[in-house]
């Protein structure tokens, strides 16, 4: 028999029986590891419990929200590639702040900044759990020193010639014309989408009539999965109906006039060589070595959002128009309070015919 205090405070008596008295008291403890399972304290996380431990613990619930596929991915693997192999062995009370600034050192040292910014997150995150467990006092991750990746190439509008040699570039190339590069940049310039969203455009979103285009998803990779387009869940405006500018929708005329069949559940505009989905990294792979092979090894994929964003902000769009535009979810927390969105937004259209290849022939 034992005295036994529950979750909220009060104590009551607990007994088990036993042909011997070893027997009863392993009934006993069995009993109050039930009564701790029923209460919802089921392994419990502890000051003395493994940070491998608290990982999986945090984990359970974490996958568990509504977070993109991208950075399930993105976390899992800094758990079981870093963090785990790492810290996994230590006890949670050794988890002090010097513990964690030396290994997102190490981690900035072997992997690089990026890496080790999101270990840090990630590390976070799982303290902030065990606080709420009461495993931990304080979060020792907020002393940690910040990281901050160094920015090689930070992105930059392109002006209109030298958009219009990197077009001309793209035609002596036949590698990039094979694989339709020259029409993927076209669709981020004629849109200011993302590599990825452009890859997830399926035919039923766009209503060429009406030369707009239902926008929202993204190509992403799962583990187990492979390819697949979801709905992106990271902003507020992520679902939204863009204007095409004229040329936009000649451009997706002519490619559906040389339409391929899909051989997957999705209908995708843009489609890897083997009629199936494109992936977002092969994609930045390819563009990657065909500026290289122009000589542009400064360039980004980025860039050319950045171009179209820049376009709009020349064309007198308000901040919110433009933020509208790129599914950004804020402009600015004034804007956010105080101005309504107008999602659908024929300026944008407008704007963007600045882009066309035959306006830019004319200028240039």
């Amino acid at each position: 028999m034992t005295l036994y205090r529950e979750f909220d405070g009060s104590t009551s008596p607990v007994e088990r029986y036993g042909p011997t008295m070893a027997a009863a008291e392993r009934n006993l403890k069995k009993a109050l590891a039930d009564r701790v399972t029923a209460a919802g304290g089921g392994d419990e996380i502890t000051p003395e419990s493994r940070v491998k431990a608290l990982a999986e613990h945090w984990w359970t619930e974490f996958h568990q929200l509504d977070r993109s596929p991208g950075t399930l991915q993105l976390y899992r693997d800094r758990l079981d590639n870093q963090i785990i192999p790492g810290l996994g062995q230590l006890r949670v009370r050794e988890l002090t702040t010097g513990a964690v600034n030396r290994f997102i050192k190490t981690v900035g040292h072997n992997h690089g900044a990026a890496i080790a910014k999101v270990c840090r997150t990630v590390l976070s995150n799982m303290c902030g759990h065990a606080c709420r467990l009461d495993a931990m006092k304080i979060n020792p991750c907020r002393e940690v020193a910040p990281v901050r990746p160094k920015v090689k190439n930070p992105p930059r509008a392109l002006s209109t010639v030298e958009l219009a040699q990197v077009r001309a570039s793209f035609t002596y190339d036949d590698a990039a014309m094979r694989q339709e590069l020259p029409d993927m940049i076209d669709g981020m310039l004629c849109t200011a989408l993302r590599i990825a969203e452009v890859l997830a455009i399926q035919w039923p979103d766009l209503d060429l009539e009406a030369g707009t285009l239902l926008t929202g998803s993204v190509v992403v990779r799962v583990k187990g999965q492979g390819l697949l387009v979801k709905t992106t869940t990271t902003s507020k405006v992520h679902e939204r109906l863009l204007v095409l500018p004229g040329w936009g929708v000649d451009l997706f005329r002519r490619r559906q006039e040389n339409r391929r069949a899909s051989k997957i559940a999705w209908d995708p505009v843009f489609m890897s060589s083997a009629g199936t989905l494109k992936d977002p990294d092969n994609a930045h792979t390819q563009l990657r070595e065909a500026f290289d092979r122009m000589g542009y090894t400064w360039l980004v994929p980025h860039h050319f959002r950045k171009t179209a964003a820049t376009a709009l902000d020349k064309a007198g769009l308000t901040p919110r128009e433009i933020a509208d535009q790129l599914g950004h979810s804020r402009a600015s927390m004034t804007l956010d309070t105080y101005m309504g969105r107008g999602i659908v937004n024929p300026r944008a259209g407008k704007a963007l015919e600045r882009l066309s290849p035959a306006e830019l022939r004319v200028r240039t």
